[in-house]
């Protein structure tokens, strides 16, 4: 069941992150048309730092789940290493519930923000698209990487776990 859960999981995160890949090449690619036309026709394409800032965000956010499906973050693990396995287990589930409570408090949180930035109507400066979409990205990046910590933690609880 556990095993079921972390593959659906992995797939849902990857589906994300290819999301993200394809929003980082129209970024890369508005970037070069940018300065194509800014500088043969000294007309730069309006609203292209508000777009590249916004798919910045949305590449982060979408890509970050499936960094930590492949363990791709950044541990410490020099003193982990040095002590026992009950030990580290120990410390691994305590770590990992405290990462998924505090990822699912901040996906609550920015669907909160972005509904308040519904409510505003508050828009980019330039090209006036609304903020509240992609905070809404933002809560979903964070959304998926609190699921994958947390079949992360229910995988201790296995052999899958052990390793």
């Amino acid at each position: 069941m556990i095993k079921g859960y972390n593959s659906i999981v992995k797939k849902a995160s990857k589906g994300l992150e290819n999301i993200a890949a394809v929003v980082l090449f129209f970024t890369a690619m508005l970037i070069i048309v940018n300065v194509i036309s800014r500088r043969l026709f000294n007309f730069p394409v309006p609203g292209t730092l508000d777009l590249v800032l916004f798919f910045t965000t949305v590449v982060i956010t979408l890509s970050i789940a499936y960094c930590a499906v492949g363990d791709g973050h950044i541990s410490i693990s020099v003193f982990m290493e040095k002590l026992p396995k009950p030990v580290q287990k120990v410390i691994d589930v305590v770590i990992g519930t405290v990462s998924a409570l505090f990822l699912f408090f901040v996906t609550y949180n920015m669907v909160l923000y972005a509904n308040s930035l519904r409510l505003s109507g508050e828009v980019s400066s330039t090209i006036r698209w609304p903020h509240y979409p992609f905070a809404l990205v933002l809560a979903i990046g964070f959304g998926m990487l609190a699921l994958v910590v947390f079949g992360k933690v229910l995988s201790l609880f296995t052999k899958e776990g052990e390793q």
